[in-house]
């Protein structure tokens, strides 16, 4: 469900709760009044007859009351006489003996058995009951009389079927006056949702043109100072962020390609000199020594050439052909660097020492093992001949993961360079690497193998004390 389709259904529909709530309360409220009010004005009836009874006492001097028909004749006569001053169609009188013994009555209808408002006493005073008779509700104030120390009972009731009418009626009108608010809100709810998610709407689209590679696109700003606006203020800045980022990414990778194709290019020229000074050799007459100079450029030169090119291939197969993932063994991956390595550790006299904790990691096992041989290579380069390599590898939890250091004892890197030595070509000590026919790639080659392996890669070192690196595999890509 759309933004502004929820704004509209949840006002609603809490408009509509909210509003049958207080209509309800409101109508019950007035419904309670009235019938309260209602039983009010028919216990002051009943106390304005039974009031008239007692001051017409005196004429009971010659009726005997324990005669039912003489006090029926003689209440008949007083309450006829206190019903000229109301309409007697408003009430129905009743009296009985303290028996239950009908005397008097109004009623033609049957009223039932049940008749609770004649359990009236002295000690409970007046009492009143409210039941429907044929439909109609009525309400009956039962009270005790006692006339010449003879106890009757008296019962008056009134209909009250009007204030249960008005109900009906509150209720009827409330219902139509809802209907037409609610109308009126789901119209108003619908322009106003609308309005406020229009900004949204701008944001989404948006966002949809930056996911389409409009990195230009921005939103307009109305120049507010609601939430919506510091949103829009925000998406645009993160839109020129991520502009400058893309910008900045392109330029890069297209510098490092046209560095690499450039590289590509310029080894041509010494292949020409190399074709050149050996078709000298093969077409021309020269003297010994001249030879020998041309033989010696050819070999350099050559050897060099297909050092960086081999180089320069794997870097171009890092970037073209992605990592194949799979579990391997660590320690696996390093004896095999080490193997590599064993020769020209054996020339230098360097000893390694490795005490690994043995785990199992996701990554590319052949990118893998050209990192660790790049490293250790690095290593031994940097040592002095008969200096120890330290090779270490530790789990960390699972929130560090697994931590492998390589360090040496050599001659370090200066604290300057350090950010720089993963760039390609980049060399710290231009003199021992190039007399090492070093090209600078080595590290370079490490840190996209570490990029594609998801692997963190970080040096420490000084000047004269050697060189640590860290290899850092994550959490997740790490199985012990």
């Amino acid at each position: 469900m759309k933004f502004w389709k929820k704004i509209f259904s949840y006002s609603v529909i809490l408009f509509i709760s909210l509003l049958a709530l207080a209509g309800v309360i409101l109508v019950e409220k007035t419904f309670e009044d009235n019938l309260q009010e209602a039983v009010i004005h028919a216990i002051g009836k009943c106390s304005d007859v039974e009031n008239s009874l007692y001051l017409n006492a005196d004429y009971l001097l010659d009726v005997n009351v324990a005669n039912q028909d003489d006090i029926r004749d003689w209440i008949d006569v007083i309450i006829k006489g206190y019903m000229l001053n109301m309409n007697k169609s408003q009430f129905k009188l009743e009296v009985y003996t303290k028996d239950n013994y009908q005397i008097l009555s109004d009623w033609e209808q049957d009223l039932g058995a049940e008749r609770p408002e004649l359990s009236v006493t002295e000690q409970s005073g007046r009492c009143f009951y409210i039941r429907s008779v044929q439909g109609e509700r009525y309400v009956f104030i039962g009270t005790m009389l006692n006339i010449r120390n003879t106890n009757f009972k008296l019962v008056l009731s009134t209909n009250i079927e009007q204030v249960y009418e008005n109900r009906k009626e509150d209720y009827e009108f409330f219902s139509m006056l809802s209907l037409g608010i609610c109308t009126l809100l789901a119209i108003g709810m619908y322009l106003v949702s609308i309005r406020l998610t229009r900004p949204i709407r701008r944001l989404s689209e948006s966002a949809n043109g930056i996911a389409r590679g409009e990195y230009e696109t921005r939103v307009v700003e109305t120049g507010g100072k609601d939430e919506i606006e510091v949103l829009s203020k925000n998406f645009n800045r993160m839109a020129e962020v991520i502009e400058e980022k893309i910008t900045e990414l392109n330029e890069h990778n297209e510098a490092k390609q046209r560095f690499i194709d450039s590289l590509n290019h310029e080894i041509k020229t010494p292949i020409t000199s190399i074709i050149g000074y050996s078709d000298l050799l093969l077409r021309s007459k020269v003297d010994e020594k001249t030879m020998n100079q041309a033989l010696h450029y050819i070999n350099s030169e050559a050897r060099r050439i297909s050092i960086l090119n081999k180089v320069l291939m794997q870097l171009t197969l890092l970037r073209k052909e992605g990592t194949m993932l799979e579990w391997v063994s660590l320690s696996s991956c390093v004896g095999h660097a080490m193997d590599a390595m064993n020769f020209k550790l054996e020339q230098s006299g360097n000893a390694v020492e490795l005490n690994m904790e043995e785990v199992e990691v996701q990554a590319d096992k052949s990118q893998l093992e050209v990192l660790f041989t790049n490293l250790i290579d690095n290593a031994c380069k940097a040592s002095a001949d008969g200096q120890t390599i330290e090779i270490r590898g530790e789990y960390k939890g699972e929130e560090e993961g697994y931590h492998l250091i390589i360090e040496d004892h050599g001659i370090g890197i200066a604290k300057e360079d350090l950010g720089k030595i993963t760039e390609p070509f980049y060399m710290a000590d231009k003199a021992r690497t190039r007399k090492e026919n070093g090209l600078g790639l080595g590290l370079a080659i490490c840190s996209e193998i570490c990029k594609a392996n998801e692997i963190t890669m970080s040096f420490e070192s000084e000047l004269g004390q050697g060189t640590k690196v860290t290899v850092v595999f994550g959490k997740e890509g790490v199985a012990r």
